[in-house]
């Protein structure tokens, strides 16, 4: 049986792929741009207000609008690259840390279920869903290790089965699962690791 293999996700990109889990480039692009117009605008309107007298607010326009400028001028953050986080092809599953450019394949016969539920993540962003994966412990910590992840116990469901989750990254929910579920079979979420709230907001439309 393949092993768990490591390649870059340059290379990976320049592969046919089924699919890959990235922000649409239109809101993505967008986005950022309006977030950078709207910094750029606070520290102008800051500057200009203040021009006879700088006060506390003057200064807080100033400092959060810069840092906020500085950010979406950094030449990384355009980069929808960064975000990648899933893909797969007819063969294989390509779990992805898209920040060091990083790719894990493994056999898609190795996606035991897909876990439609979401799920609140360790940093505090929504895990869209989840993907149990058939894995010895060797190639947890690879896969760890290429990610900068632990294996939190929650997720760890049996000795070679573990779960990994994914943020939706600004895809329509509903073609989200429905581009997933040709993995494996869907599974329900244990009632203790559902998050309090109505599933159905507006991310599902």
């Amino acid at each position: 049986m393949m092993t768990v293999q490591r390649l870059p996700l340059q290379q990976l990109l320049e592969q046919p792929l089924e699919f890959v889990l990235c922000p649409p480039a239109l809101r993505f692009y967008l986005t950022h741009g309006l977030v950078l117009l709207a910094s750029l605008a606070a520290v102008v309107l800051a500057i200009w207000d203040g021009r006879d007298g700088f006060g506390l607010i003057h200064w807080v326009g100033v400092i959060f609008g810069g840092v906020v400028l500085l950010i979406s001028l950094w030449p990384p953050s355009w980069s929808r690259q960064r975000l990648i986080n899933l893909a797969f092809d007819a063969e294989r599953l390509y779990i992805v840390n898209g920040v060091s450019g990083v790719a894990m394949a493994l056999p898609r016969e190795r996606v035991l279920a897909v876990n439609r539920g979401k799920l609140p993540g360790h940093d505090g962003a929504i895990i869209a869903f989840t993907l149990d994966l058939s894995l010895n412990e060797q190639e947890l910590a690879q896969i760890n290790e290429a990610l900068g992840a632990q294996v939190e116990d929650r997720f760890r469901l049996d000795e070679n089965r573990y779960r990994f989750g994914f943020v939706g990254n600004w895809q329509s929910r509903r073609r989200l699962l429905d581009t997933i579920a040709v993995l494996a079979p869907a599974v329900a979420v244990p009632s203790r690791d559902e998050p309090a709230g109505d599933e159905e907001d507006d991310w599902d439309d």
